[in-house]
């Protein structure tokens, strides 16, 4: 299957390679791109080379902040380096003491800079950090298999290394790691546990409110998805001959989820093309550009997530284990929950994160708490300007409360 999928992606070089030719011409000639017909042309031919070409992990391209009006610099570094994944830090050029916050990105099919917005919105007040795994096909042979047991290990790892009072953020899917994560250090009376732990849209317990994608994870067996969906690395790539759920078959999961909407925003790319409006033409591609961009899972860490987390909905039942060690959520003593839904999300489904506060039995009630944002779906939870104006000033309301630094 990805053999196929290369040499498909080969084989329309040519017919790609035309399309940016005629694109570079057209943006070049004035006249051209002063008719209907020339930019509409030059929608078309951007379309296809967009669309049919693999792209690169993008950047975060996040280098200033606005804080208070004023512009400040933000500076990027890798701080740990690990074979599957890297820990980024997002510091501001100021003096003055910020809290920790480290955002969990998911691994889902899409790269963690698709939380930019996440990013740049939490860095006006925090020192921020994220985890930025790597794709798969990237990664050789020997650096072994990636499953929960190891996502859990890099977790720790990460929160060793940045210390005591930290704020943990979980966007999608690592709502159940964040949940294992604080009940693990919680319990083990880890000096670097979590101060707070935010899950955001994420399938704590799916069992609550099913959606189309629980529906399908529960309609099949885990070896119809293995026969289905696993393949291999082909040649060429540095991860040659691992065995992976490759991020096309995911998009296209993504796409088949609701087709209409996506051929309705390329429909209204091509309107904005004819009356060349820039600021949608920019949101357009600028949006494509981060969700066609996808990662490949191993194949471990993907079997494990549909069958634990989307099948058997072992975290809630307290049956998830670490290490062969049973993981309670019932030790979370220590740790203030946070949960964060959008009310229109059709992939974690309202009930799913806030079924957190009922598993941290003994977690004090004024150490829970709980946001609903109205008229947003699944990505509106951490991005957009709903993200931006209501849910992060939560957030940080929250993190200010139970911060213990200066």
């Amino acid at each position: 299957m990805y053999a196929l999928y290369d040499a498909s992606s080969y084989f329309l070089r040519p017919s790609r390679k035309f399309a940016q030719i005629l694109k570079s011409y057209l943006r070049s000639n004035p006249n051209a791109m002063n008719s209907c017909f020339g930019r509409v042309t030059e929608g078309f031919a951007d379309m296809y080379e967009r669309t049919t070409r693999y792209v690169q992990k993008p950047e975060f391209n996040i280098d200033e902040v606005k804080v208070n009006g004023e512009e400040i610099k933000v500076y990027q570094t890798t701080v740990m380096k690990k074979p599957f994944g890297n820990l980024v830090r997002f510091k501001k050029e100021i003096k003055k003491y910020e809290p920790k916050v480290l955002i969990i990105a998911p691994i889902s099919g899409h790269f963690a800079t698709l939380l930019r917005d996440t990013v740049r919105r939490m860095v006006e007040k925090h020192e921020v950090y994220i985890t930025d795994w790597k794709s798969v096909r990237e990664v050789p042979l020997s650096a072994g298999n990636f499953g929960l047991d190891e996502y859990l290990t890099y977790l720790i790892d990460f929160m060793h290394y940045l210390g005591e009072n930290v704020h943990v953020m979980a966007v999608c899917q690592p709502a159940v790691q964040i949940m294992a994560l604080a009940a693990i250090m919680d319990e083990a009376n880890d000096p670097c546990m979590p101060t707070t732990i935010i899950p955001m849209g994420g399938p704590i317990d799916p069992r609550v409110k099913k959606t189309q994608v629980n529906e399908l994870a529960e309609g099949h067996s885990l070896s119809w998805f293995e026969r289905n969906f696993l393949t291999y690395v082909p040649k060429g790539h540095i991860g040659e001959g691992r065995r992976v759920y490759p991020g096309f078959i995911q998009l296209t999961a993504f796409i088949s989820m609701n087709p209409d909407a996506h051929y309705k925003a390329h429909i209204k790319y091509l309107e904005d093309k004819t009356l060349n409006n820039k600021p949608g033409m920019e949101k357009h591609t600028t949006f494509y550009d981060e969700y066609l961009s996808v990662l490949d899972m191993d194949d471990i860490y993907y079997l494990e997530t549909m069958e634990k987390i989307f099948q058997t909905y072992e975290l809630p039942r307290n049956a998830m284990k670490y290490k062969g060690h049973t993981i309670d959520l019932g030790s979370i003593r220590r740790c203030a929950l946070l949960t964060l839904e959008g009310e229109k999300d059709d992939i974690s489904a309202p009930g799913q994160t806030f079924a957190a506060h009922a598993l941290c039995r003994n977690l004090p009630e004024k150490m829970h708490d709980h946001y609903l944002q109205p008229g947003v779906g699944h990505y509106g939870v951490f991005s957009g300007s709903k993200w931006r104006t209501y849910i992060a000033p939560k957030v940080e309301e929250f993190i200010k409360r139970f911060d213990k630094g200066k």
